[in-house]
């Protein structure tokens, strides 16, 4: 778990992890991850920041996760964020979603 990183982040391993986004859609929340990853680090910081949930899903921990993200991509590259079922690759690219479409903790 990743409690330590997150703080008061909601967290779940699996499971459904819904947020109402500032422009009042619902969205669901996945990150394909491993913890040691320089780009996945990108990401939890700005998690950190943010009233989120996420549905975590540790591809080095989980050979389930990383078959579905095979599945899911073609490939099994992390960070990968899941909204409503679409992949979003490349940290960058999630960063700049999550601060554009999420809550900043207040």
């Amino acid at each position: 778990m990743l409690s330590w990183l997150f703080g008061t982040t909601r967290e779940r391993s699996g499971g459904e992890a819904h947020n109402m986004l500032p422009s009042g859609r619902a969205v669901e929340l996945e990150l394909y991850k491993f913890d040691s990853c320089p780009f996945c680090k990108r990401v939890f910081r700005v998690l950190d920041t943010l009233d989120v949930t996420v549905a975590y899903h540790d591809t080095r921990q989980d050979p389930a996760a990383r078959q579905r993200l095979m599945a899911l991509t073609g490939r099994t590259q992390v960070p990968c964020l899941v909204i409503d079922g679409k992949p979003m690759l490349e940290s960058a690219t999630i960063v700049a979603w999550l601060r554009e479409n999420a809550a900043v903790r207040g």
